[in-house]
C-alpha cells in the first residue's frame, strides 16, 4: 500500500494557497513523485480550528523523504509558502492499509484512533463492513497506519470524503449502532480519540 506524508500547519492565506495547489503545484508535486495531494482546512476540530492539512501520496517511505527534500529545494513552492505565510505545526507519516471510494469531496472529516494494530487483510474486512454504512453519505473511506507521528496517543486516522456532511453523519451513526462493527472494536479495543471536520482547498 501506499504512504501519506501530511503536514499540519497554519496558513494565512488558505485561499491563496488552495489556488496555488488548484492550478499548478499539485502538478509539481506529482513531478517530485507524489501519486496524489490535496489540502483541507480545519473547521470544526477544538484547538486545531483553523489550521490546515496538506497530505502527499507517495508509493514507499524513501520517495515520501526524497519528495519532502524536493518541495524546499524548489524555488516556486517556497515563495508560494512565504508569500501565504505557511508554519508547519507538525508532519506525520502514514501507510494506506485499507480504502473504498474515491477522495473527491467538498468536506471530509479525520477521525483520530487507538487500539491494538491489525493487520491489512483484517483491515480489508473491517473497511468492507463499514463501507455498507458510510456509502450511504461519504464519497470514499480511508484508513491509515501511523508510522512516524512522533509521541502521540493515536495509532492510526480514517480520513472520509462527501459533499454532505449531514449525509455523512447519518451514515457514521449507523455505522457505530451496528453491533457487528462495535463488536469488532471491543475485540480490538479501538477507540475514538477525536473527530475533525474539515473544507477542502485543493
Amino acid at each position: 500500500m501506499s504512504y501519506v506524508y501530511t503536514v499540519l500547519a497554519s496558513i494565512a492565506d488558505p485561499a491563496g494557497f488552495g489556488k496555488a495547489g488548484q492550478e499548478w503545484a499539485s502538478e509539481r508535486l506529482e513531478s517530485f513523485g507524489a501519486t496524489s495531494s490535496n489540502a483541507s482546512q480545519i473547521v470544526m476540530g477544538g484547538e486545531m480550528s483553523g489550521l490546515c492539512i496538506v497530505a502527499f501520496e507517495f508509493e514507499s517511505v524513501d520517495a515520501a523523504m526524497s519528495g519532502q527534500a524536493a518541495i524546499y529545494q524548489d524555488s516556486d513552492l517556497v515563495a508560494m509558502m512565504r508569500e501565504t505565510q505557511v508554519n508547519v505545526q507538525r508532519r506525520n507519516l502514514f501507510r494506506v492499509q485499507a480504502e473504498r471510494g474515491t477522495r473527491n469531496g467538498e468536506f471530509g472529516t479525520v477521525l483520530y484512533m487507538a487500539g491494538a494494530p491489525q493487520d491489512d487483510a483484517t483491515m480489508d474486512r473491517n473497511i468492507e463492513m463499514n463501507w455498507k454504512h458510510m456509502s450511504q453519505g461519504a464519497n470514499g473511506l480511508t484508513y491509515m497506519q501511523s508510522v512516524a507521528s512522533g509521541p502521540a496517543p493515536f495509532n492510526g486516522t480514517v480520513a472520509t470524503w462527501t459533499d454532505s456532511l449531514d449525509g455523512l453523519m447519518s451514515a457514521s451513526a449507523a455505522n457505530f449502532a451496528d453491533p457487528e462493527v462495535l463488536k469488532v472494536m471491543a475485540e480490538t479495543k479501538t477507540t475514538i480519540l477525536g473527530r475533525l471536520v474539515t473544507r477542502r482547498l485543493f
